[in-house]
């Protein structure tokens, strides 16, 4: 959520830097009309409230005609305070319609573009591979070797499941295991978050009302609970309506989560195999500090998912996203995507996203600098590792027998096994 003290101080900024993320400048004249309608309907209300209070005092104090009289005007005062309070709803209704749908603005240093066609690489890492044969895309590989079954899955929960089976599934947890003792090294604090959570959570880091289309309800008018699409909700939410100490940050969480994801929208982009699916498991960094580290944090982030890709050997290549690829509440986003040779291109595998304070502002995050003044913290979130680095190891590691050489550092977390071939 935006600051409207700051809007209305510099309307021009907002006006420019939205235009990076596609926004019209519009929406800012509309909030501001609204803003000052809103101030004066408010200062209407109090007026009328404080001369009903004036006049409830009087009152007990009169008789007669004159009592009378006082209480004909406290009837009109009524009326007039019911109108008022009306209006100051309904205009408050359509100030927040607007106020909640406008993104966070985007840093300097983010291109214009639509779409991720406008993304800019900025750095690649790794040597691609050259076969000599042609290598298949992972789904081909895990069916082939019985690790992957999407039709029995489709039979019992619909497209965009899996069920991942033997060495797979035993790759899946050593990633999982792994990644998580690496990063608990660099100071994360392992986590597991609850998978359900209220609306506060979700509106507060940003995805209600954008992205609702996207999140499974569970009960609603019952329980009025959300499945979890990343656990950046949950730990993000962790602080919500407490002042921090600015000593003990900044504060770094590493959740692990099953995450869900109705995919809206994607309808028939890569319904084979696992890359795009309605339920998956990851490992998410969020971290909450002070808002003069959170761009050095930003690109420490970026660094430690790098980590994760260069231990495991998966050649990949880093993309600033554009504003019209940027998501409503990130200041800024890096994605690391990996080589996948057998699509023939770079897919996403991780991001780190700054943020800023748009998501503190709307869970009242705040800290407490040395100076006793009290600001709005920061939080950036990054993707540690999510079940697709499954796919770039089955592509990049793959032999032309159809067997898959298991990256050496997460051998002694899948209990030794080095290879998964055909029984």
């Amino acid at each position: 959520m935006l600051d409207i003290k700051e809007i209305r101080k510099n309307p021009d900024f907002f006006k420019d830097r939205l235009k990076v993320k596609n926004v019209s400048s519009d929406l800012i004249d509309d909030i501001l009309d609204l803003d000052k309608k809103r101030v004066s309907l408010s200062q209407n209300r109090d007026a009328l409230r404080q001369k009903q209070n004036e006049a409830s005092k009087k009152i007990p104090q009169l008789q007669g005609e004159e009592k009378d009289q006082i209480l004909t005007e406290m009837k009109e005062i009524s009326a007039q305070l019911k109108d008022a309070e009306k209006n100051l709803a309904d205009v408050e209704n359509s100030y927040n319609d607007i106020m909640y749908s406008l993104p966070n603005p985007p840093h300097e240093s983010v291109p214009m573009g639509v779409d991720d066609e406008d993304n800019i690489e900025i750095k690649k890492w790794g040597e691609i591979r050259d076969f000599d044969f042609k290598p298949k895309e992972h789904w081909e590989l895990a069916e082939d070797l019985g690790i992957l079954d999407t039709e029995r899955s489709a039979k019992i929960s619909g497209s965009r499941f899996y069920f991942l089976r033997d060495e797979l599934a035993i790759l899946q947890m050593a990633l999982m295991n792994w990644a998580f003792i690496e990063i608990q090294k660099k100071g994360f604090s392992p986590t597991i978050p609850p998978f359900l959570v209220r609306d506060k959570a979700l509106f507060g880091t940003g995805f209600f009302p954008a992205d609702k289309n996207e999140i499974y309800t569970v009960n609603p008018g019952e329980d009025n609970l959300y499945l979890i699409g990343t656990s950046e909700v949950p730990l993000t939410s962790y602080y919500a309506d407490e002042v921090l100490d600015v000593d003990i940050l900044p504060q770094r969480f590493a959740g692990y989560s099953p995450c869900f994801r109705r995919e809206a929208g994607s309808y028939g982009k890569d319904m084979k195999g696992i890359l795009r699916v309605h339920q998956f498991e990851k490992i998410e960094m969020v971290v909450v500090c002070a808002p003069e580290d959170s761009y050095k944090i930003h690109e420490e982030l970026m660094e430690t998912e790098e980590y994760l890709l260069q231990q495991m050997g998966i050649p990949y290549r880093v993309v600033n996203i554009c504003g019209g690829d940027l998501g409503g509440s990130a200041a800024k986003k890096y994605d690391l995507e990996a080589w996948l040779p057998g699509q023939n291109q770079y897919r996403e595998m991780t991001s780190a996203s700054n943020c800023t304070d748009f998501q503190t502002r709307r869970l009242n995050i705040r800290l407490k600098g040395k100076d006793g003044k009290t600001v709005f913290a920061h939080t950036l979130n990054g993707t540690a590792v999510s079940s697709r680095p499954l796919i770039a190891i089955m592509e990049n590691f793959q032999n032309a027998d159809g067997s898959i050489d298991i990256p050496e550092v997460l051998q002694p977390f899948a209990g030794g096994l080095k290879k998964i071939e055909k029984k």
